[in-house]
């Protein structure tokens, strides 16, 4: 092993290792320089290996589908077996097991704000020796096809530690008979959204209770309200100068602005049913935002309830901002050189075009290739079948993602504490985000004391 100890440090619901007693950058630096000159470029002996996932439902279908199709075409050669760790919190907790036991699997699924640790930790594979490679490696066709600002969302130190693998954004959500019974236009910008969800806000027998509530919300509004931000002209952090941004008059504007139709009661965070596809699949919300990752469950909710829904792209304020969310997939560095091999094969062939247009018709996912986006297969599949998958794609032109930084949970932690606070009527909002403001710098650099940074 790379490092000499390795201990766990609970901080905001975020497993992250800590590394303690690192050796020095000139030690790091032959460290790194070996692993790559000892990268394998051919596979003589059968090669078996595991990639731990979190996938089920028709997504884990899928996947398996693409899985077998890879087995099939390296003949025994190299084997991938799937192995289905439980949810996002089960399996993150079971890699840090694994990486307390030197176990680590060869390939998995991660967030890029938890991978951080583990990068820091010398415990996953640089694949810039992988992807330039002339024998093994990714065209430049093929590389540059991959969308940038979700392929580079995998570098640290300008090193590719990992590449996108089930990424979703955010859509407006809304009941196309409703609007209509309302004269409402489908909102493009803040200042109609709140007056939209005024409208269609009712209480049909004027009984002080209302019926059909203009905007449902998912109660992860607060964790997953970058977006908000990013709209209103703000930012969460300047991970280069580590320097946290979200305490600001763009905030500030968001929140007031979310904070302000719920109060109203325009607006309703689904804290009960957790996501907003139960209240607008049953009619009883005219809009939601939502990620297309819940796609499948609203067109199941929406059937069975005869509600007519359509999606538009969010809508803006000062600027256009759209998160994509989603893990990436990496390789950890303790496998074998062959194994490692193979599980780059397995991420290339995942990322070929035929794969990612499965991918990006039989999964709730995006596809991660712009040749795809761009086909006649997909747009085909998106005029006939799903049309929300093509009001996605709109978004890719101002998409980006979270920050990565060590232990950046705890920034989407604190500011859903500062939010619910608002909404409580706990603290005014300057109030609770110099509050969140001070737990998330302590958060961080109780994380950066960790590594001895």
């Amino acid at each position: 092993m790379k490092f000499k100890k390795l201990t766990a440090l609970v901080t905001s619901c975020i497993l992250t290792l800590g590394l303690i007693g690192c050796g020095n950058s000139a030690e790091t630096s032959t460290n790194v320089k070996e692993t790559e000159s000892k990268i394998a470029t051919e596979i003589k002996d059968p090669v078996s290996i595991e990639f731990w996932h979190a996938m089920n439902g028709e997504n884990e279908k899928v996947l398996q589908e693409i899985t077998e199709e890879f087995n099939k075409k390296n003949d025994g050669k190299i084997t991938v077996n799937l192995v289905y760790q439980g949810h996002y919190k089960e399996l993150f907790s079971k890699l840090e097991g694994a990486s307390k036991s030197n176990q680590l699997p060869a390939l998995s699924m991660i967030y890029p704000n938890r991978l951080t640790a583990y990068v820091m930790n010398d415990l996953v594979e640089n694949l810039n020796p992988y992807i330039e490679n002339e024998k093994i490696g990714f065209s430049k066709d093929s590389w540059n096809d991959i969308p940038e600002f979700l392929r580079d969302n995998g570098m640290w130190n300008e090193k590719h530690y990992s590449l996108p693998f089930n990424k979703s954004t955010y859509l407006l959500f809304y009941n196309e008979d409703l609007l209509k019974e309302k004269n409402v236009k489908v909102p493009t910008n803040w200042n109609e959204l709140k007056d939209a969800a005024k409208t269609l806000t009712v209480d049909k027998d004027n009984d002080g209770t209302t019926d059909t509530v203009g905007l449902a919300l998912n109660s992860s509004v607060g964790i997953d309200s970058s977006f908000w931000v990013e709209q209103a002209g703000g930012h969460l952090i300047d991970e280069a100068n580590d320097k946290i941004l979200f305490n600001s008059q763009e905030t500030a504007e968001a929140f007031d602005f979310l904070a302000g139709m719920v109060k109203d009661g325009s607006a309703k965070v689904c804290t009960e049913e957790k996501y907003m596809t139960g209240p607008f699949g049953r009619g009883e919300a005219a809009m939601g935002i939502s990620s297309i990752s819940a796609l499948p469950d609203i067109i199941k909710t929406c059937s069975g309830n005869n509600i007519n829904f359509k999606t538009a792209v969010l809508p803006e304020n000062k600027q256009k901002a759209a998160l994509f969310a989603g893990t990436d997939v990496t390789i950890f560095n303790t496998p074998s050189p062959e194994e490692k091999l193979a599980a780059f094969e397995f991420i290339k062939f995942f990322m070929e075009e035929e794969n990612q247009l499965t991918w990006g018709t039989k999964s709730g996912y995006l596809p991660l290739r712009k040749s795809v986006l761009e086909s006649n297969d997909f747009k085909n599949y998106v005029e006939k079948k799903n049309p929300a998958k093509g009001v996605a794609v709109e978004e890719f032109d101002y998409g980006y993602c979270d920050p990565k930084v060590l232990n950046g949970y705890s920034i989407h932690e604190n500011m859903n504490k500062a939010l619910q606070q608002i909404l409580l009527e706990e603290k005014d909002t300057k109030a609770a985000l110099d509050e969140a403001e001070t737990n998330t710098r302590k958060a961080l650099d109780e994380a950066k004391k960790s590594f001895g940074n």
